[in-house]
């Protein structure tokens, strides 16, 4: 484990070739979901005007968590001002539930742009987006639960290079491993484009988060595991700025319905 190299998922416009899927583990467990129905209505496509994108989602009306990396110009080589950010929820093929602005970022105080990237720093890629519109009401939003474990069985979800126009979930991943920056290492799908998505649980029928998927570690040998941020790290931040215990769909979301719910509810 201490071998891991650590790879950025850099944002990548969407027709980036497979070539540069490092995320997929073996085969590809990732499907489509309905993007209408919570808590996937709560997921969001963070874009940045540059043609770019991550993934993300809310915690409460006004505030979303996405990977720190999403918020840096490659070109001008500063970090993107709130104005340029927007998050769409709901996203599919076009069509959308809903949209607003940031308003405001609150960035991890140990990250670092512009630097090599490592498992160290990948503990500190976080931030909080402080949203125009009071989205959540519309779409939903997700509580805040608890750093997974070994045993428990994950759910990711994001809008990766290769289905950037639509939502794509792995059911039934799990935590591999922790680095010694505490960032934990998991066998989920994901790519570039996926960095922000949720790490989510289910306890008692109910989703929560437990971490935000923010790279990819190659391991030799050409395989790969995923490296996720404990919610525990940026909790008491997301709590200061709104974020909700518990759960709630919007107004414009739909129940969890069909195969997938019916997959999920049989564990």
């Amino acid at each position: 484990m201490k071998r891991l190299l650590a790879v950025l998922l850099t944002l990548l416009p969407s027709f980036a070739g497979a070539a540069a899927l490092n995320g997929i583990k073996g085969a590809d467990d990732r499907i489509e979901v309905a993007a209408g129905q919570y808590p996937w209505s709560a997921v969001g496509r963070v874009n940045n005007g540059q043609g770019g994108h991550c993934s993300g989602i809310l915690l409460g009306p006004k505030l979303a968590v996405t990977a720190a990396h999403c918020l840096w110009n490659k070109k001008t080589r500063r970090p993107m001002p709130a104005a340029s950010l927007r998050f769409v929820a709901g996203y599919d093929r076009g069509q959308y539930l809903a949209f607003t602005n940031v308003e405001r970022t609150i960035i991890s105080p140990g990250w670092q742009f512009d630097v090599p990237y490592s498992p160290v720093l990948a503990s500190q890629d976080w931030a909080l987006l402080i949203l125009a519109e009071p989205l959540g009401d519309k779409v939903g939003w997700v509580g805040l639960g608890s750093t997974p474990g070994p045993a428990d069985w994950l759910v990711t979800v994001g809008y990766g290079q290769d289905k950037a126009h639509i939502p794509a979930a792995h059911l039934g991943c799990h935590v591999a491993g922790k680095l010694a920056s505490g960032v934990l290492t998991h066998d989920c799908d994901a790519v570039h484009g996926d960095s922000g998505a949720p790490v989510l649980v289910w306890k008692n029928g109910v989703p929560t988060l437990s971490a935000i998927h923010v790279a990819t570690f190659g391991t030799g040998g050409g395989k790969y595991l995923g490296g996720a941020v404990p919610v525990d790290f940026f909790a008491a931040e997301a709590r200061q700025q709104g974020a909700q215990a518990s759960g709630k769909s919007g107004t414009l979301s739909q129940p969890l319905d069909g195969p997938v719910a019916e997959r999920i509810n049989r564990r």
